[in-house]
């Protein structure tokens, strides 16, 4: 059996680390899962939708006591192994760079269009 306050601390450390490796913050594990979304992997989100039915079966005394320790322990440490490898500095960079690359394709276009139409209005 899985000791409930062991368990409440677990998650509210997954919790913490989806707010500060993913910047996803929510009321709950829940809703921050589902804010996750697609940017989970889908063995992460497997693990995570272990987690959030074992966090609903540890409310019941009856129901506590058939979780599958061994696979709650790996469910968070496949995520926390998941949430480790991000860098959200990374991914801030990776963001203004998809930006910077945008802005610079299209000024790009703009300058060979205002080329074309100046050299169309001097042969006229």
């Amino acid at each position: 059996m899985i000791d409930p306050t062991e368990f409440q601390g677990r998650i509210e450390r997954l919790r913490a680390a989806f707010a500060s490796r993913m910047r996803i913050k929510g009321a709950s594990l829940e809703r921050q899962i589902g804010r996750a979304g697609r940017r989970l992997p889908r063995r992460q989100r497997r693990a995570a939708e272990l987690i959030l039915g074992a966090q609903d079966w540890m409310g019941h005394a009856r129901l506590a006591r058939l979780v599958d320790r061994r696979a709650v322990n790996a469910a968070f440490a496949d995520l926390h192994a998941h949430l480790d490898r991000l860098d959200p500095a990374e991914a801030r960079r990776g963001t203004v760079l998809g930006i910077l690359a945008v802005i610079v394709v299209n000024l790009t276009i703009l300058g060979a269009a205002l080329y074309l139409v100046a050299s169309l209005l001097r042969s006229s």
